[in-house]
């Protein structure tokens, strides 16, 4: 069965900084979304369908930010090879997946996964699995990852 709660940062949040940029303000995003920054416009947008670029995680709802913070920006903890991010799955949870790369997919309900049924658009690579809690704990790979510079 798969699991269901918000992505967020589970270990080394001290090597992810956490930045503010300004929504884009078509898209409503929620805490643990996946976002990027438009270079064209200068601002946040969530992430679609096997994203090719990600700046990070949403720290809050979007529209949330223009009353909680004072400039209306979003703050987004922004992702690196060394952030260790703990995701639901789209399925049942499994130590068989220990050590695979897969893709990342937006469930009905809004929330972002571990899709386990794609090894052809991986950006995540599962570290350790958490059968009874159903917690998957990744690193995003840096091909992805929008303000990492490392080539791999």
């Amino acid at each position: 069965m798969a699991s269901s709660f918000r992505a967020n940062v589970a270990y080394n949040i001290d090597e992810s900084p956490n930045l503010e940029f300004t929504p884009d303000g078509t898209t409503v995003f929620y805490v643990g979304d996946l976002v990027y920054l438009d270079t064209s416009t200068h601002t946040v947008k969530q992430c679609g369908a096997d994203p090719s670029l990600i700046l990070g995680l949403s720290e809050v709802t979007s529209e949330l930010a223009k009353v909680l913070t004072p400039n209306g920006k979003v703050p987004i903890r922004a992702l690196t090879t060394t952030t260790v991010v703990a995701m639901p799955v789209n399925t049942t949870a499994s130590a068989d997946h220990e050590g695979t790369a897969y893709g990342v997919v937006k469930s009905a309900d809004g929330i972002w996964q571990v899709d386990i049924s794609d090894t052809s658009n991986t950006r995540v690579l599962v570290l350790k699995v958490d059968v009874t809690n159903k917690i998957y704990y990744v690193r995003f790979l840096a091909a992805n990852l929008q303000l990492d510079a490392i080539a791999s």
